[in-house]
């Protein structure tokens, strides 16, 4: 049962759906839970927004440009936060500055603000091309996929105060069969954390979001590539 609450939380916490889960233990087969519960949020948020284009009795380029805005929405913004946090770091590493702390400050710097602007745009295009030309499947599988990357992310070590990653990183550990037939996503994934690592000289929260981000762009533009 702890394990389908933290399913249950990782929706409410990484999507704006009216779910929540009052009781429940944080253990291992919690943390779990969350750890798959990603991915589902991301074919979950796929599957709403199709469903609304499909549903929307609009003009088929306006609502396709309005369920990819709506899409951003459905998940509150909150892995394009680690995009703005991560650009803002990546820059402060190239002035000497303290990375960690300019990663956790409140506001966002002209150079995240552009960054994730762009992350945005990209974002948009490449939803609005495949909602308008019908390409549901390759939606799903680039917002599954990208939140899918966890299960790689978590074989590296985390900043000490990303305790709640931390807490994820020890509740499991993929095998080495699971990793192999999976391995594309493994080597983008950990390509895309080593590169941020050896920048930034640690790895957080904001970092991951940035990787799903980053794989979710790469993976739906993909699957404009092949339309």
């Amino acid at each position: 049962m702890n394990f389908i609450n933290g399913i249950i939380y990782s929706l409410s916490y990484f999507t704006i759906l009216p779910v929540s889960v009052s009781n429940f233990e944080a253990n291992h087969n919690f943390y779990r839970g969350v750890i798959f519960g990603l991915p589902i949020s991301g074919l979950v948020l796929a599957i709403l927004t199709i469903s609304l284009f499909a549903l929307l009795p609009f003009q088929l380029i306006y609502k396709a440009i309005f369920c990819a805005i709506l899409y951003l929405f459905f998940y509150g913004f909150i892995h394009l936060e680690a995009v703005a946090d991560t650009i803002d770091g990546y820059f402060a590493s190239l002035s000497n500055k303290n990375i960690y702390a300019v990663m956790k400050e409140p506001q966002v710097g002209a150079m995240g603000a552009i960054g994730a602007f762009c992350f945005v745009l990209l974002k948009i295009i490449a939803l609005f091309f495949l909602l308008y030309y019908e390409q549901y499947l390759a939606i799903m599988l680039a917002l599954f996929f990208s939140r899918f990357s966890i299960f790689f992310a978590l074989d590296f070590d985390f900043h000490p105060k990303s305790t709640f990653l931390n807490s994820l990183k020890s509740s499991i550990s993929t095998s080495v069969i699971f990793k192999i037939i999976f391995l594309p996503f493994n080597m983008l994934t950990k390509f895309i954390l080593l590169q941020l690592k050896k920048k930034l000289g640690f790895l957080n929260g904001d970092t991951v979001g940035f990787t799903i981000e980053l794989q979710e762009i790469i993976f739906l533009n993909i699957g404009v590539a092949l339309c």
